[in-house]
């Protein structure tokens, strides 16, 4: 029997995050079941198809993901090249507001991190604790490739005082974000560094949105004054980085 055009047609690809199956082995789910709600028990990432990860988080490591998706990184998200930032990050798929994710790396003291890579994308962690380098795990801490918002966007992530480690934890640890509003797909995660971050560094703070890769834009009528792929304004040695002086 011949079939229809409908039903001959190829399936797309979903492109918003999709609930988990009925045999789901985690008992606590949340945003209508598209992530887990046990970070001490499950992964909290999702998987390249776009669904919550199925394993336990790996008990040897305080972190809330199991072991591939800490080394691999979570499947709602991937680092793409950006014009003038090297590498940024962005939605795999339409990411719901109150998602969470982990910026995660090594403790350090602060002055470890003097004169490295670190001390630009080092993040604060527990009081006392220092600071988290993520620095070294470039591949499955991908919150540090979040960019920073220009004049004429917005954040869209923020951090919480949610950590995972204990303040003097020897081996990996990390600090939650979550997603302030739905972020659509292939749209850019954007944290505010603050504008000392730039001033110390010498980078202008500029628009990150390009036409492929759009940033959040603020709620305004005016149209954004530049954007990324403008090339009269792009700024040589700019460099992304986490969000190092991000206030809680």
């Amino acid at each position: 029997e011949k079939m229809s055009g409908a039903e001959n047609a190829p399936m797309t690809a979903p492109t918003e995050l999709q609930a988990a199956d009925a045999k789901h082995p985690c008992p606590k789910m949340r945003l209508a079941g598209r992530q887990n709600h046990l970070p001490e028990e499950f992964c909290m990432a999702s998987t390249k198809s776009g669904k919550p990860c199925s394993r336990r988080k790996d008990e040897g490591c305080a972190l809330p993901f199991c072991q591939m998706h800490r080394e691999r990184g979570d499947g709602a998200f991937r680092k793409v090249p950006h014009p003038f930032a090297g590498q940024v990050l962005v939605a795999n798929y339409d990411i719901p507001k109150g998602y969470k994710t982990i910026f995660w790396g090594t403790r350090k003291r602060w002055r470890d991190t003097e004169g490295f890579e670190g001390e630009d994308y080092a993040m604060n962690y527990r009081t006392n604790g220092g600071v988290i380098d993520p620095t070294t795990h470039k591949e499955g801490s991908q919150m540090q490739f979040m960019s920073c918002p220009g004049p004429n966007e917005r954040q869209n992530m923020v951090s919480t005082n949610t950590f995972y480690g204990a303040t003097y934890e020897k081996g990996l640890v990390g600090r939650e974000f979550t997603a302030l509003e739905a972020i659509p797909k292939n749209h850019q995660l954007l944290i505010y560094y603050g504008n000392e971050w730039f001033t110390a560094r010498s980078i202008p703070r500029m628009d990150m949105g390009t036409k492929r890769y759009p940033a959040t834009l603020k709620r305004k009528k005016e149209a954004p004054l530049g954007d990324a792929t403008n090339k009269q304004a792009k700024a040589p040695g700019a460099t992304t980085a986490a969000a190092a002086a991000a206030s809680v």
